[in-house]
């Protein structure tokens, strides 16, 4: 199967924010990891371990990582790892999930340290693409990307942080993710919620 994601290695990608944000000597544990190319790029310092719901991408995992496993979001259950992890990233996962809140709640409350970070991206779907294709009357989904076809949830930033203050989380930062226009936003964010096409949390545990 060929697999249509890959890592961004601009500046102001999505992959480039989650990796500039982990530190170093960390525990992560990647929530939907694909192949695993976070991890493969992150810091040498840090230990991956990861989930996702394809076999293929599980096996690619486990040659950069630690150790990874088969894992359904809609079907939570125990892990086999007798740890809490420092970070969590839900890397582009949480829009393709029944309940968003309930992976969020239970990966949080258990598998998380006190005082973890959580690094959440979403596509943003009040980026000006789809802004215009609206006006134009076109809501066409696509195989990847913000109008993925496997979407069950849209999300801009407003209601992006509506989600994650449900939570036991304090947000610590907030990027919008854009390989083309990145460099503008970083200058002048205002216009983030227009020109991004992810957006990016980052997010402290608070209790």
């Amino acid at each position: 199967m060929s697999n249509p994601y890959k890592f961004n290695t601009s500046k102001y990608s999505t992959h480039s924010i989650i990796n500039a944000n982990i530190d170093t000597n960390k525990t992560v544990l990647d929530i939907g990891c694909n192949y695993g190319y976070i991890g493969k790029h992150s810091d040498s310092s840090n230990t991956f371990y990861g989930l996702d719901y394809l076999q293929e991408s599980v096996d690619k995992a486990k040659e950069v990582y630690k150790d990874a496993m088969l894992y359904d979001l809609n079907n939570l259950k125990e892990l086999p790892w007798n740890k809490k992890f420092d970070t969590l990233i839900f890397a582009d996962v949480l829009e393709h999930v029944l309940y968003p809140d309930q992976v969020l709640d239970f990966f949080i409350n258990n598998y998380l340290k006190k005082e973890g970070k959580v690094i959440i991206s979403l596509p943003n779907i009040a980026n000006w693409q789809i802004r215009l294709n609206l006006f134009f009357g076109k809501f066409d989904y696509t195989e990847t990307g913000i109008m993925d076809k496997t979407h069950l949830h849209f999300y801009t930033f407003k209601t992006a942080k509506e989600l994650i203050q449900k939570q036991d989380l304090s947000i610590s930062n907030i990027y919008g993710g854009a390989t083309f226009f990145g460099k503008i936003i970083r200058k002048a964010t205002f216009l983030k919620e227009l020109l991004s096409t992810n957006i990016i949390y980052i997010c402290e545990k608070t209790t």
